[in-house]
């Protein structure tokens, strides 16, 4: 079984956020990411509490899916994150189970390459992959960026 990296939140606002990671449960803030892309800014906030990983995800498009998802669903459990050794390997492996995925290996936050399940195909639950690369090395060319 692979090794759970982090859980996403989808929310609407980071700031409003702080207090409750921080002060009622405890989590440390560790770095926030930003990515821009044409018509949509992208604001990830990384908090950590006794090696738990919380990625809590905001974007600025409202017809961004994490939008609609929050739309339709409210702030919450989004996705859940796992390391694999070998992206594509796995993939191919969950594809033969009939999971598909709604992202192309993609560079992604943190030195990883990453994709993402249909929910639909896995139980309601989206699910990240990621594939870190190791220090020093690039960014398999089969992966987007």
């Amino acid at each position: 079984m692979p090794k759970v990296d982090h859980l996403g939140y989808a929310v609407s606002n980071l700031e409003e956020k702080k207090n409750v990671m921080e002060d009622l449960l405890g989590f440390r803030f560790l770095e926030r990411k930003v990515y821009e892309r044409p018509g949509n800014t992208a604001r990830l906030d990384f908090y950590e509490a006794e090696g738990a990983v919380m990625e809590l995800v905001e974007m600025s498009d409202p017809e961004a899916p994490l939008n609609r998802f929050i739309a339709a669903r409210g702030e919450g459990l989004h996705h859940i994150c796992f390391v694999v050794d070998d992206l594509r390997a796995t993939m191919a492996e969950w594809e033969a189970k009939g999971v598909e995925f709604v992202l192309a290996p993609t560079y992604g936050s943190r030195g990883g390459v990453i994709t993402f399940t249909n929910a639909a195909t896995t139980g309601g639950l989206a699910i990240e992959l990621v594939q870190y690369v190791p220090e020093g090395e690039e960014i398999p060319d089969w992966a987007q960026k």
